[in-house]
């Protein structure tokens, strides 16, 4: 452990012994006016300090780094305010979109006594479906060219699938509908499923709902023309049309909660039916369904 002369035994130099003369006797010229024991107290002090600054009192000893309590100043951590995040304005809401209200669905019943040559209910009235409210564009903000964006292209757009009726579903639906009332299944015949789909088409196609064709023809005269000779069989035969309604569900419900033509749905004396489904984006109601019954398995 190294350690230092501090050079307590130095002696005081002429120059400083000089100064400390010059002190006293000013001091001593001073004491018949002043009060004696601050003056000496004063002296005293002026001393030390003279010795000090010339380096003849001895400083105080160094000692070793083994003992000595070291002061550590630690800096003041300064816990800087968190930057409030900004909050992004929320987006003005626009003008609702009205969507079209889809129609109600509108049903057509028929059906004929065997040997009559005209159905023995009479046609219920179509109700038209109300058109779709004509909405008014929303009027364009005037933007400047330095600030309008350059316009992205287009994608291409797939043209989606026409939809098409579930036919083998509303034919699933009436026999399994019978079934819970303790009616046997009807048969699918051929001569009725083609006037079915083809009255569903021709319905679609000139945008009416009725027994009436575009052709003039009754639910007979139709279902004869394509082989169902319905006064020939002295047979029953029933029509039920429907429009608007998108599913095979939405369809057997409309007719079920129809008397007329929940009452053909029940009948007994049918065995054999035939079921057309069309669709088309630009007609009055979109779907049409068509159901042909019969009493014969034909």
């Amino acid at each position: 452990m190294d350690s230092e002369d501090n050079g307590s035994s130095a002696r005081i130099s002429p120059i400083w012994r000089l100064l400390l003369r010059n002190a006293r006797r000013r001091l001593h010229s001073l004491l018949p006016v002043l009060p004696r024991a601050p003056v000496a107290l004063a002296l005293a002090a002026l001393c030390v300090f003279l010795l000090v600054v010339s380096g003849q009192v001895p400083a105080p000893p160094r000692h070793s780094e083994t003992g000595v309590l070291q002061e550590l100043n630690a800096p003041f951590s300064t816990v800087e305010p968190a930057t409030p995040q900004p909050v992004a304005p929320s987006p003005t809401p626009g003008p609702p979109t009205l969507q079209p209200a889809a129609p109600s669905p509108t049903l057509e019943s028929a059906a004929a006594q065997p040997g009559a040559a005209s159905p023995a209910l009479e046609p219920a009235a179509a109700q038209p479906g109300a058109p779709s409210p004509a909405l008014e564009p929303a009027a364009a903000e005037p933007v400047t060219a330095s600030s309008a964006p350059e316009p992205a292209a287009p994608e291409p757009v797939p043209p989606s699938p026409t939809p098409v009726p579930d036919i083998s579903q509303l034919v699933t639906l009436i026999n399994g509908y019978r079934a819970e009332n303790g009616l046997g299944p009807l048969a699918t015949s051929p001569a009725l499923t083609q006037a079915a789909q083809w009255m569903s088409e021709d319905m679609a196609g000139n945008g009416y709902l009725s027994h009436t064709d575009s052709l003039g023809r009754g639910n007979l005269g139709r279902l004869a023309a394509f082989g169902y000779d319905c006064t020939a069989y002295n047979t029953w035969c029933g029509e039920s049309l429907a429009a608007g309604t998108a599913t095979a569900w939405e369809t057997l419900d409309a007719w079920r909660n129809s008397p007329a033509h929940n009452a053909l749905l029940l009948k007994a004396d049918f065995v054999a039916l035939g079921v057309g489904g069309a669709y088309n984006e630009g007609s009055t109601y979109r779907w049409y369904w068509a159901l042909e019954l019969g009493g014969q398995a034909r």
